[in-house]
């Protein structure tokens, strides 16, 4: 009898052990589905080769180089020397889960140590990468840990193993660039950009914001990679994305830290990307002036300070209509107005848009959300906040309204 309870209790199953079991099969699925589908809603410290300490890094886009000064100039693909068109210092903190992105127009006039004062830009022409990362890290009063210098014409082959970054392009671009071989012609509208189309996105200034508007639209490229980077089909293409990296890039990082960089880039939520460009004004010579209060602000909004314009009255904002319904721009400055907000002008909408805007935009033009927070609670929450300098550069705060608007509006 003793026997028979014995072999009935061995063929009897452990259902404790089973259900701990599929317990903890479920978390390693579920962990390994988020890792790759939606990496932004684990901790940082919880992804596979996890950034641990926060990191600054130093990003340049150089401009074309000439390896001949002849006659025939060409352009040398591989050089990495050339004055820096696109200057970008990035944040990456796993401790606040956010990345800051800070452009600094490449006509800012900054002290270039051993040469004196001349544009920023022209420090990697002069000194390479570690002359402009001194140079960008004496501006700013902070340390730079590391450098990534791309060539532009690596920016073709990125973007198109990538098959193609989506943007919302604002306004007709045509033009021919003669200093990149390249014809730019864009369409305003929502478009997948190839490569090439891409890089004219990126390098058109033929405006008259000249290089503050390429800065704006830099800041739209480099959003709508990290969105196409957070999609989980982008992941497979890291490992290639790489390759073109090793030819198009000069870095003091290994192959590995750029791995880990980018991971981490991609598991950033979209309310902790920060992205702006360093205030200031045209100077009379059309060189960008920056005052060192501005500094200190930007630069304590990049290393995770907030700040706030105190007051509405002290707020300037701009008004854009990008609805379908005629002046509605006008009826939300009156709105404002009525609501203590005393700096409120509209400016010209853009015309050449095929389509209405569906969703209003508050733009934080400043790297100011706390502000555009103020702004959406007065606008009945309507309307989506974009932390980025891709406003009016007169502006703290630029409202592009959209149809959502209408009925608020309306009543």
């Amino acid at each position: 009898m003793q026997l028979a309870s014995q072999e009935s209790a061995l063929r009897s199953p452990n259902w404790s052990l089973i259900i701990i079991a599929a317990a903890l099969v479920g978390v390693v699925v579920g962990y390994i589905y988020t890792l790759i589908a939606k990496p932004q809603l684990l901790p940082p410290v919880l992804r596979i080769g996890a950034l641990r300490e926060p990191m600054t890094v130093l990003v340049l886009g150089t401009d074309v180089v000439y390896s001949d000064r002849g006659r025939n100039l060409k352009a040398d693909k591989d050089a990495f020397t050339g004055r820096s068109d696109t200057i970008m210092v990035c944040r990456l903190d796993p401790y606040r889960n956010s990345l800051g992105v800070l452009s600094i127009p490449r006509d800012t006039q900054v002290r270039i140590s051993g040469y004196g004062t001349q544009k920023i830009n022209a420090a990697n022409a002069l000194g390479g990468p570690y002359l402009a990362q001194t140079t960008v890290s004496q501006f700013l009063g902070i340390p730079i840990d590391h450098y990534i210098v791309l060539n532009v014409h690596g920016l073709v082959d990125l973007v198109n193993e990538l098959g193609g970054i989506t943007i919302d392009i604002p306004k007709k671009m045509q033009y021919m660039d003669w200093t990149a071989k390249l014809k730019i012609d864009l369409e305003p509208g929502v478009h997948t950009l190839t490569g090439n189309q891409a890089m004219g996105f990126v390098r058109f200034r033929h405006d008259a914001l000249g290089d503050i508007g390429r800065v704006q639209r830099q800041e739209l490229f480099m959003r709508a990679v990290l969105d196409r980077a957070m999609k989980p089909e982008s992941w497979s293409h890291i490992p290639r994305l790489l390759e073109i990296a090793q030819k198009y890039i000069n870095t003091d990082m290994s192959a590995g830290d750029l791995m880990m960089l980018a991971q981490y880039a991609r598991g950033v939520p979209k309310a902790n990307q920060f992205m702006a460009m360093m205030p200031g004004n045209f100077s009379g010579s059309g060189d960008w002036d920056v005052s060192k209060s501005d500094v200190r602000r930007m630069v304590a909004r990049l290393t995770g300070s907030a700040f706030v314009t105190a007051e509405k009255e002290e707020m300037r904002i701009a008004v854009e209509n990008a609805s379908a319904t005629k002046g509605l721009g006008n009826k939300l400055a009156k709105l404002l107005r009525e609501r203590g907000y005393r700096h409120v002008f509209v400016r010209a909408s853009n015309d050449e848009r095929p389509s209405s805007l569906k969703r209003t935009r508050i733009i934080a033009q400043k790297g100011n959300p706390e502000d555009a927070e103020v702004v959406k609670a007065d606008l009945q929450s309507h309307g989506d906040i974009v932390t980025a300098s891709v406003g009016d550069i007169e502006s703290s705060v630029t409202i592009m309204v959209g149809d959502d608007l209408a009925p608020v509006l309306a009543d």
